[in-house]
């Protein structure tokens, strides 16, 4: 079946801001996004920007907007695209610079990570709590899946406060301090810590929940509701 497909493109030295372009390929049965992605640099244009890696749903590298979602391009049946929406659109993810095409800065996303203190700590000075017996690591139910989270930054992508308030935490850096939270390795002073400063402005409490980033999380770590697990165990705190 030949398909037209449209992609966003942008090359900050040539253009002035992103534009859409048409592209016409054969497309073989079971192809998902990503296989129609690497054929169009391969056969079509070479100048293509896109970035992945595993092409397994593991490293999240391939995550963009297709037909308006937060997808992983290497899990994102065309076929079924084509069935659910009738057209193929392919855009880099929301709320994040545009280096080329479909490449994006992931500063940003990961400077937010850095910013919740992304390790284990023994004391609120920061200290990387190195002496952890087999015996004591919990089992990962406790975690409620928030450890699943593969950095792609969909969940950032698709949130309506970080499209307002870009210096908002985000539902991945949030669903990670929830992990911490659930560890009982880490001394409850550090929790508190922990919660003490997701208080103020661009903290937990910025959240809106309107459930996007559960709804393109390609892993099921529902941010949102690690989120309210967040404000509970605050009040529970006297936070």
């Amino acid at each position: 079946m030949r398909l037209s497909i449209t992609l966003q493109r942008f090359n900050p030295e040539q253009d002035a801001k992103p534009h859409d372009e048409e592209v016409r390929l054969d497309v073989r049965r079971g192809s998902t996004v990503l296989d129609l992605l690497i054929r169009v640099k391969n056969e079509v244009d070479g100048s293509l920007a896109l970035r992945y890696s595993c092409r397994s749903a593991i490293c999240g590298s391939c995550a963009m907007q297709i037909n308006g979602g937060e997808k992983l391009a290497c899990r994102t049946s065309v076929r079924r695209e084509l069935e659910r929406h009738g057209r193929l659109r392919i855009a880099p993810l929301d709320h994040l610079p545009v280096i080329k095409d479909l490449v994006v800065d992931m500063r940003p996303f990961w400077g937010k990570i850095r910013d919740v203190t992304p390790w284990m700590s023994t004391s609120t000075t920061g200290g990387i709590a190195r002496e952890m017996s087999r015996e004591s690591i919990p089992s990962g139910s406790g975690y409620h899946n928030v450890d699943a989270c593969i950095m792609c930054g969909a969940c950032v992508a698709a949130c309506t406060v970080h499209e307002v308030s870009p210096r908002f935490a985000g539902p991945a850096a949030l669903a990670k301090v929830d992990r911490f939270l659930s560890d009982p390795r880490e001394p409850e002073k550090m929790k508190r810590a922990r919660l003490a400063v997701l208080q103020e402005a661009n903290g937990m409490w910025d959240c809106t929940r309107c459930n996007f980033c559960v709804e393109v999380c390609p892993k099921d770590v529902k941010p949102m509701e690690a989120i309210i697990r967040l404000r509970r165990a605050s009040l529970d705190r006297g936070l």
